[in-house]
Parts: structure tokens; sequence; C-alpha cells
């Protein structure tokens, strides 16, 4: 990660299914031993973040800056991927 002012976030970065492409999120928590994003309730999603989207080829179409240094981990992933991530607030 780029050193740079600002708190540093330990969380998870979600690819969410689509129809004719994904929405990534940040959701800033660590997902449980079991649990995937789409277990969490739509009243705790409201703290996740729109980090970026993906066209239907998977490539990257938009990518919010603090979330730049992750662009190899989330072009070409599937809907429904997450994995654990570190970015600044």
């Amino acid at each position: 990660m780029p050193d740079c002012p600002g708190k540093t976030v330990s969380g998870t970065i979600y690819i969410a299914p689509g129809n004719s492409g994904c929405r990534v999120y940040a959701i800033p928590y660590l997902m449980r031993p079991g649990q995937s994003p789409r277990d969490i309730d739509y009243r705790y999603q409201q703290d996740w973040r729109l980090a970026a989207q993906l066209d239907h080829r998977l490539n990257i179409v938009t990518l919010d800056t603090p979330f730049r240094h992750l662009r190899r981990d989330i072009e070409g992933q599937m809907g429904g991927t997450f994995f654990e991530a570190q970015w600044r607030a």
C-alpha cells in the first residue's frame, strides 16, 4: 500500500455479482470465518463504499483513488469473490 497520510482501514473487498458488470464494494470490517458478504443484512450494508465497477469482461471501468493499489487484485475477479485488504480512509 502506498505511503500517504490518513487512517488505514482493514476490511473486505467484495465483488458483487451483476447483470452486465459488477460493483466492487469496500466493507470497513473483516468477515468472520465462514461468513460471506452475501450473509450481511441490508441494514449493515449502509457502511459499504463503492470502490470500483467492472464491465461485462471484468475489466475495471471506474476505480476510486484509495483502491488503486488493489487494481490487480480486483480486475478479472468473478462476482461473488471477496478478500481481505487495507486502504487509506
